[in-house]
């Protein structure tokens, strides 16, 4: 069985967001700084669960190639974004040694 396409990049993502939430969970809140960033980055993730949302809906009721080949860039384009931005972030929320 053939997996869909950006099945590897879905599965980093999941690796580093688990990453993200433990570390939110037991570092000490991060700085000021980062907090904006680590803002932006939540707030990409939450919009590629919407496309990813809207992507299986309208897969599963027929919608048009043309529409479904467009979301499914825009969500190729964010998780390369992510796939970027994600290591940079957890390697700052890291405690300095």
């Amino acid at each position: 069985m053939q997996r869909a396409a950006g099945y590897n990049e879905s599965r980093q993502l999941t690796t580093l967001i688990e990453q993200l939430r433990e570390r939110l969970g037991t570092e000490p809140p991060p700085p000021p700084q980062l907090g904006e960033q680590l803002e932006e980055v939540l707030a990409r993730l939450v919009v590629r669960n919407q496309q990813l949302r809207v992507l299986h809906r309208l897969a599963r009721k027929g919608g048009s190639n043309e529409h479904l080949e467009a979301i499914r860039h825009a969500l190729e384009q964010l998780d390369a974004k992510l796939l970027q931005e994600l290591p940079k972030l957890l390697q700052h929320l890291r405690p300095p040694h």
